[in-house]
C-alpha cells in the first residue's frame, strides 16, 4: 500500500505537469467511465463528510503504538488468504513465508499485536484472488470504481469476492459472525486512512484531475503487486519527501 500511495502523489505531480491532456487519457481504456466518475465523487462525498473526520478523530484519541498494533493484528488476520493465494499461484516459498509470520506474530507477537516476524528478517507480503487470477492469465478488465471501497477493476472486484472462500471465518457457525466480518473489515478500513490522510490530502492539492492520478496509480500498482515487486516505475520522478513519507 505504501507503494501505491507513492504512485499516486507522484502520478497526480505529472497530471498537473501534463494538465491539457488529462480529459482525453482520462478515457482511455476507461469504457465504464461514467459510473467510475460518479462513484469517484459519492465516495469522495463520503469521505469529506464521514470517513476523513472519523480517521482523524482516531488517530487525535489512539496513540500511534495503539494504531500501529491494531494494524498489525489486521494483517495477521489476513494472513490465511494470502497463504491461499501464495499456494494457488503456485509460490511455495512465499506460502512458508506467510506461515511462519502467522505462527510466530500469532504466538510470541500476542495475537499478531507485535510483528516480530518482521523484526527477524521475516517481511510480509500481499496476495489476493485478484493477482491469483491475473496469475492464471485472466484479464483484469475494466477499470472499475467500487462505492466505499474505491478503485478496482472487474477482475479485482472478482477477486475481492472470491477472497471469502480463504477467510475461515466464511465456514464459521456462531453468534454474531457477521457483525465481526463487518467489524473488521471497517477497522482495516479506518486503519488504512488514518495511516494516509497527508498523502490524500497531497495528491486532492496537487492533482488537477484527482480521478485520472488515482485510476493511473491504481494500475501501476497493482501490475506491481501481481510482478510480486519487480515492476519499475522508471517514469515517475523519485521525490525525497514522498520515499520519506
Amino acid at each position: 500500500m505504501r507503494i501505491f500511495l507513492r504512485i499516486v502523489a507522484l502520478t497526480g505531480s505529472l497530471i498537473a505537469l501534463g494538465a491539457c491532456s488529462t480529459t482525453n487519457a482520462a478515457h482511455d481504456g476507461d469504457p465504464l467511465y461514467s459510473w467510475n466518475k460518479s462513484m469517484h465523487a459519492f465516495n469522495k462525498g463520503a469521505d469529506t463528510v464521514l470517513i476523513k473526520p472519523v480517521a482523524q478523530g482516531y488517530r487525535a484519541v489512539v496513540p500511534k503504538p495503539g494504531r500501529d498494533g491494531l494494524r498489525n493484528v489486521l494483517d495477521n488476520l489476513r494472513s490465511p488468504i494470502i497463504f491461499g493465494n501464495d499456494v494457488l499461484q503456485g509460490k511455495f516459498d512465499r506460502a512458508g513465508t506467510t506461515l511462519q509470520r502467522f505462527v510466530l506474530n500469532t504466538t510470541i507477537g500476542i495475537f499478531g499485536l507485535f510483528d516480530v516476524a518482521k523484526r527477524g528478517g521475516i517481511e510480509k507480503h500481499n496476495e489476493d484472488m485478484g493477482q491469483t487470477l491475473a496469475s492464471w492469465g485472466v484479464d483484469s478488465g475494466p477499470y472499475l470504481v467500487l462505492p466505499l471501497l474505491g478503485p478496482s477493476s472487474l477482475r479485482d472486484a472478482t477477486g475481492f469476492v472470491l477472497d471469502f472462500g480463504l477467510e475461515p471465518l466464511t465456514y464459521s457457525r456462531f453468534k454474531g459472525r457477521q457483525a465481526l466480518l463487518i467489524g473488521r473489515t471497517g477497522l482495516a478500513g479506518l486503519s488504512l486512512r488514518e495511516e494516509n490522510l497527508e498523502v490524500i490530502d497531497d495528491l486532492r492539492a496537487t492533482s488537477i484531475d484527482e480521478y485520472a492520478s488515482i485510476k493511473s496509480a491504481y494500475e501501476q500498482f497493482r501490475a506491481n503487486e501481481i510482478a510480486d515487486g519487480e515492476v519499475q516505475i522508471d517514469d515517475l520522478p523519485d521525490f525525497d519527501e514522498f520515499e520519506d513519507e
